[in-house]
């Protein structure tokens, strides 16, 4: 089941979120290198490591670590642990780099006009282009500099496409092989499909506050009870998140719903809609659909997540080949103190 009350500029931060540790080269392979680096002859205090003679700044290197240690109070790491994400990081972007330099010998080019699509997508999924802007300025990039990262990015990802994993494929034999020799993989629990209507209702609310929600939710539910069709009064009364559909909040999973909305859930039959529900979020009305037996998924439901699996495997395992020998044949010199 989805959260449903979760706001769209709450879904595009957190894209954006896993977005910019990408740019910084958090991730390996297809995470961008860091930002364009300054002259060669630049202070070492500014820099981490030189990879074939291009510097990897130290501001980039601290944004990556401070981005592995996203939502953790510092005070909690120990030095080990800290010393530990450091090396790995600084690895991560050397490995960018070298791909990237890679890939700019070999002329994967990308047109300005394809960066500032890619720019647009990631702003439009914002409500304003303020709040983008604010998003990136939490995260300490500008925009000059996520363009930047954004254009490297897919020239990277250009070459690799183009030069390492072209043509890779997963076969619905492998994918069948995979499946009968991973059961425990997949084993999936009891689930329910869901439609709710929702009034919002803050824990703390006032009592004329909680009598007004409660009167509106009531009136609701006689007009279900009424035979009103369920998606349409959800799409003009519901304040949750599912509304625009109808109320579909898809497939709630035993153990990992709200308690309170869960156990009626599992109660009733398909078909049958619920009194009214009161949780932490406010007031809810649900009707049942489908019920999803526990037990094994059945293999043409699975066969295509399980083939991006394997080729996500297989590209990612080229790719650290790859990136292998570019070390070996490169001029990588580090510069990382010990952490304290």
């Amino acid at each position: 089941m989805h959260p449903p009350l979760r706001s769209p500029r709450l879904r595009a931060c957190a894209a954006l979120r896993l977005l910019v540790p990408a740019l910084f080269g958090v991730l390996l392979a297809i995470g961008a290198p860091g930002l364009a680096a300054p002259p060669a002859g630049d202070s070492r205090a500014d820099f981490v490591a030189k990879v074939n003679g291009r510097p990897i700044l130290r501001r980039d290197f601290d944004l990556a670590v401070q981005l592995q240690f996203r939502g953790r109070r510092t005070g909690n790491v120990g030095l080990k642990e800290l010393q530990a994400v450091r090396e790995k990081v600084l690895e991560r972007l050397i490995e960018n780099e070298l791909l990237y330099q890679k890939a700019a010998r070999a002329d994967a080019a990308v047109p300005d006009g394809e960066v500032e699509d890619e720019f647009r997508k990631m702003r439009d999924s914002f409500p304003s282009a303020g709040e983008f802007t604010d998003a990136l300025r939490e995260n300490g990039v500008g925009e000059a500099e996520f363009r930047e990262q954004l254009k490297r990015t897919l020239i990277v990802t250009r070459f690799v496409d183009r030069e390492l994993v072209g043509g890779l494929e997963a076969t619905e034999e492998e994918a069948r092989r995979y499946y009968d020799q991973n059961p425990a993989e997949m084993a999936r629990p009891e689930a329910v499909r869901l439609s709710q209507i929702v009034v919002r209702l803050t824990p703390g609310a006032a009592q004329a506050e909680r009598t007004a929600a409660r009167q509106k939710i009531e009136a609701i539910l006689k007009e279900v009870r009424a035979g009103e069709d369920f998606a349409r009064l959800a799409r003009r009364h519901s304040e949750g998140a599912e509304a625009a559909a109808g109320g579909d909040a898809g497939l709630l999973i035993k153990g990992k719903g709200p308690p309170a909305i869960e156990r009626v859930a599992f109660s009733l039959q398909p078909g049958q809609v619920s009194d009214v529900i009161e949780s932490r979020l406010g007031l809810h009305i649900i009707k049942v659909g489908e019920r999803r037996p526990e037990g094994p998924a059945p293999f043409a439901e699975v066969k295509e997540a399980i083939r991006a699996r394997l080729l996500a495997r297989e590209r990612k395992e080229r790719i650290r080949a790859y990136v292998e020998r570019l070390k070996e044949q490169a001029r990588v010199e580090r510069h990382l103190p010990s952490a304290s």
